[in-house]
């Protein structure tokens, strides 16, 4: 059952990094806000995200009763993943904006 588990934190994971680079690669240029969608949704992304989010936590908290404390890590780390990808797009972005569009 744990194989069942850790494979559904790798897909659910691999899911919302797939919607996550669809995300910044469609709002190249622009900022991404933190806390609402992004200005450029692409197709499919949403319902990937939340088909991922879904996965990856169920999966990770079906290892919560033998695993310690690492579904609370795993789930953490995933969501840092996801924050400091946005800031360093939301830099990148804030730099091209400045420089005239060159980045």
């Amino acid at each position: 059952m744990d194989t069942l588990a850790w494979a559904g934190v790798l897909v659910g994971g691999l899911l919302l990094l797939w919607s996550l680079w669809a995300t910044l690669r469609a709002n190249a240029g622009r900022r991404i806000p933190l806390m609402r969608n992004a200005d450029v949704v692409p197709p499919g992304s949403i319902v990937t995200r939340v088909v991922g989010v879904v996965v990856y936590v169920f999966s990770t908290l079906s290892l919560a009763g033998r695993s310690g404390l690492w579904p609370a890590v795993i789930i953490l780390a995933g969501a840092l993943v996801g924050l400091v990808a946005i800031l360093v797009h939301n830099r990148r972005a804030a730099y091209a904006e400045r420089s005239g569009g060159a980045a």
